[in-house]
């Protein structure tokens, strides 16, 4: 019968092969759960971002004057243009006479009402902007929107039923 040495016991342990599918086990599932929580992690810092974007919107809204929440007044906000934009079409708008100003609210209306026609949707979506940026401007100047002229609540209706 062999002699049972500490050399023999090694070399025996590092042969045998059981529970080598234990340990395998073991490396992918602490793998697969790092990749998770890798991702949660990930999902949750963008699902903070849009919780945090959702709130301010609405707490802006709720923050309107009382007045309005009587007769509540559709608004419109900004859809295709940035910050740089709206501030070189504001400057532009307000740099017209009065006369180009109201001549400004045809001719956007008129570009919309093509652009909406030949499904071209993000140039309308433009032209909204443009429009509402001519309605911030009417108002500051105290001028009415020539008659029959929607405002760009409206256009932003009637491109949302078109799209539909």
């Amino acid at each position: 019968m062999p002699r049972c040495t500490a050399q023999n016991r090694l070399r025996v342990f590092l042969a045998c092969e059981a529970g080598a599918v234990s340990v395998d086990w073991v490396v992918l599932s602490a793998a697969v759960i790092g990749l998770g929580a890798f991702f949660v992690t990930q999902v949750s810092q963008g699902s903070a971002s849009l919780a945090n974007s959702v709130q301010s919107s609405l707490q802006g809204m709720l923050a309107q004057d009382p007045m309005d929440m009587v007769d509540p007044v559709p608004r419109y906000t900004i859809q295709r243009l940035d910050d740089a934009q709206v501030a070189s079409w504001t400057a532009t708008f307000a740099a017209q006479t009065d006369t180009q100003l109201l001549a400004s609210v045809q001719t956007r209306h008129d570009q919309f009402m093509s652009h909406i026609a030949a499904q071209q949707w993000t140039q309308a979506l433009q032209r909204i902007d443009y429009f509402h940026i001519i309605e911030e401007e009417l108002t500051t100047r105290g001028l009415q929107r020539p008659e029959g002229m929607p405002t760009a609540h409206s256009l932003f209706n009637i491109y949302t039923d078109a799209r539909a």
